[in-house]
Parts: structure tokens; sequence; C-alpha cells
């Protein structure tokens, strides 16, 4: 069988300030045939939405190209529709106009028709002049998805489509579009996932696309040939979640050799001191050692949430990450051991350890008074991490020092001071 869209060798760099140069995705090669679901998975910042993006047509690949039905394509993907991870709904339009909108962008004038047979398709038939703050998340959602297959698609492309929701309109929502993707007659052949829920790929996907990062390139591909509908409580669907899982977790914990720019100084992640705390007691009570699957099971939390917070963990080296399990350091048992104020001073400890703390500390002892303001602070950040957003890293480097006592913020006249300088 020939594939419906392929990208071949596909690479992607990205400019950044001061002449850098970010590789994003290396030598990616995905085919999609007709009639399956194709998922892709990996870390964070392994390049999946890139990847997606340029599928689409949205982003230009630096190498390699795009094909359709065996034709190359340099624009848009024909006979394609994205659905985004956020809703993306205009706020002053109806549900019905934020539909009809796509179509009157592609010429078409009479809608009604082909409009309301998609809002059937994905219940939102008697809402369809309510407003998007009128609905729930779950409703926005399949707004978005009613917007996409109103183009009748042949692919469809969808990234991290129900991240935005809770968990039980999750699910039904992926049941949904299987449902509506099976439907004989239909014009929909295939569709391309992005995701970071294990069990929804396992659920969802006849294939799966494991990328590894720095740069992002196709790790793995696991054949998911378990029949529909699929029971989440199988052997086999459970096998396959302990393969997923086991195959992740080996990713995250390969340390490949970093590239100049990388060495430069590692970004923090978007946790907080509380989520890094509740995991080391979890893994605590349960001896020192816990498989990560586990805890995200124990906490409700997504696999690759769990996964982020045990490598902000690690960054300050209260834990290890080995295999498919997070295991407590010396220096972690002995952050429990003691009492909060000791804590605080074990943490600005563990933060100095950090390169960014270490240099945004220097940074303050440089500047006149020993004080630097925000916007200094966030030209800082931008220089040292150019690939990432400054305010983010500003948010988690704020977060993390008050914890640890090493600077402070103060609103008044925004400016950063070190603590044992604050008077």
């Amino acid at each position: 069988m020939k594939p419906l869209c392929e990208a071949k060798n596909i690479g992607k760099d990205f400019l950044l300030p001061h002449g850098q140069t970010l590789h994003v995705l290396d030598k990616v090669n995905i085919e999609v045939y007709p009639e399956e679901v194709v998922a892709i998975i990996g870390p964070s910042g392994c390049g999946k939405s890139t990847f997606l993006r340029i599928l689409a047509g949205l982003e230009t690949p630096t190498q390699g190209e795009i094909l359709y039905n065996g034709q190359v394509e340099t624009g848009l993907l024909p006979s394609s529709a994205l659905v985004f991870q956020s809703f993306a709904l205009y706020p002053w339009m109806t549900v019905q106009e934020n539909v009809e909108v796509v179509l009157k962008a592609m010429g078409q004038e009479n809608t009604e028709k082909e409009v309301k047979e998609t809002l059937a398709m994905v219940g939102l038939l008697g809402f369809e002049q309510s407003y998007p703050r009128e609905i729930s998340g779950g409703m926005k959602q399949r707004v978005g998805l009613a917007r996409a297959l109103v183009r009748n698609p042949k692919i469809l492309l969808m990234d991290e489509p129900f991240s935005a929701v809770d968990a039980f309109t999750a699910e039904g929502l992926r049941s949904e579009v299987l449902n509506i993707w099976a439907q004989k007659g239909k014009n929909l052949s295939s569709i391309v996932l992005i995701s970071h829920d294990i069990e929804e790929v396992a659920y969802m996907a006849d294939r799966i696309i494991v990328l590894k990062p720095n740069p992002g390139h196709v790790h793995l591909v696991i054949e998911n040939k378990m029949a529909r509908p699929r029971d989440h409580h199988s052997p086999e669907f459970l096998s396959l979640v302990d393969k997923l899982h086991s195959t992740y977790a080996a990713v995250v914990e390969q340390k490949d050799e970093l590239t100049p720019l990388e060495q430069m100084t590692t970004a923090l992640l978007p946790v907080s001191s509380d989520e890094i705390i509740g995991l080391l007691r979890y893994v605590s009570r349960s001896g020192g050692v816990e498989e990560l699957y586990k805890v995200g099971v124990d906490s409700n939390q997504h696999f690759d949430r769990v996964v982020l917070v045990a490598q902000a963990a690690e960054l300050l080296n209260f834990v290890g990450i080995h295999h498919k399990s997070v295991k407590l350091t010396e220096i972690g048992k002995s952050y429990l051991s003691i009492k909060d104020h000791e804590r605080r001073l074990l943490w600005n400890e563990q933060l100095l350890t950090i390169p960014l703390f270490a240099k945004v500390c220097e940074k303050i002892k440089q500047m006149p008074k020993h004080c630097m303001d925000r916007l200094q602070l966030i030209a800082f950040l931008t220089k040292e991490l150019p690939q990432e957003d400054a305010e983010t890293q500003l948010k988690v480097l704020t977060r993390w020092a008050r914890y640890g006592n090493l600077f402070t913020y103060h609103r008044q006249d925004q400016a950063y001071r070190l603590s044992s300088e604050k008077n």
C-alpha cells in the first residue's frame, strides 16, 4: 500500500538571537497510510509540534520534503485539517459562525447544510447560537473539531487536542473522534495525533512513533495490532502501556552529548517547589524508589507531567531517574529528614549548583547597589537561554529562589536583590 502522505528526511533549524542555530529536527522519516491512526510521542522539546506544523505546511523544513499521494508539496498539505491544542475560537462569534467562517474563507457561500451536518456529527446541535463563553471546555473543543471536519479532510492532524479538558471529557472525545473516523463512506482516511498521554495513544493509534530529542529524530516505531474497540483493562492493552512507559522512560534517562549551545545553561523546568517536594515525599513513602508510571497513577497526573517533575527534582540533585523509576539521592533523603528552616538552606545550596542561578547571583553582584531590575533580568535570560521563553524562565527562577531565600523580588521597584543584602 502506498502512503497517503510522507515526510522524507525532515530537518528543521531555527536561527536564534546572537547568531546561534537551534537544531530541532534531524532526518525525520514518517509515512501515513490510508485508514490508519498514527500517534507521535516523546519528551518535551523533541519537536513533536514543530513536525506537525511542517506536515501541515504551516512551517517550512530546513531540509527534506513532504509528499502527498507521491507528489512533493511546498504549501499547505492538501485535503488536511488541523485541530489545535487550545480552543482558538472567535469569542464574538456563535458556535455556528465559528464553523461557518472556515467555509467562507474557502470561498463557499451556501454553508448551512455542511455546518449543521458537522455540528450534528460532533454532538453540538442545539448549541448553534451559543457563544464560546456560554459553553464548557469539552464543547469548545468539539467546535474546534467541527471546524476541522467541515472541510471534509482526508487527513486530520491533531496537536494534543484533549490536553485542555478534564479526564472524563477527554475520554469521551477520543471515542467520538474514533467513531467519526470509522464511519463508512466518509472522506476522512487518516489521523496524525501528537500526544503526551501514553494510554491515549495505546487506545487510539495503529502505529506509535517515539521521538528522541537533541535534535528530534525517530527513535522507535511501535505497531499496535489490537482490535477495536480496545479494552483499557485487557492484558494486551496493559502490556502495550507498560512497553510505552518503559520506552519513554529510557528515552528520558539517556543523556546524549550536548551541543555547545545546550552546554551554555540548562533551562529551568516549569514545575513548582510544592510539586518537587510532593514527589520527594511520595518516593520516600515508597521506600526511596518508585516507578514513574505508578507515581502518575497514584497522583492522577499525566505521565509526561510526572517525568517533568522528576527531571526538575533531578536538576536539584534530589532524585535520580533510572530506567522506569525515580530514586531519592542522599541529598534528597537529607532534605526530607531536616526541619523546614534547614530545608530552605539546603534548597538554597542546591540552587547554586544550577548554572543559571549561579550566573544570575553573580550578575546581581555586578550591578550598581547589587540590584537588578526585571527588564535587565529578562534581557539576561534571553541571552543565556535564547531558545526558551524568558518570561517562563523568570517565573520559575523567581519561585525557586524565593523558596530557597536566595534572592528576592520587590514589586514596588520591580527589582531583584540577593537575600543576604536585602537590607
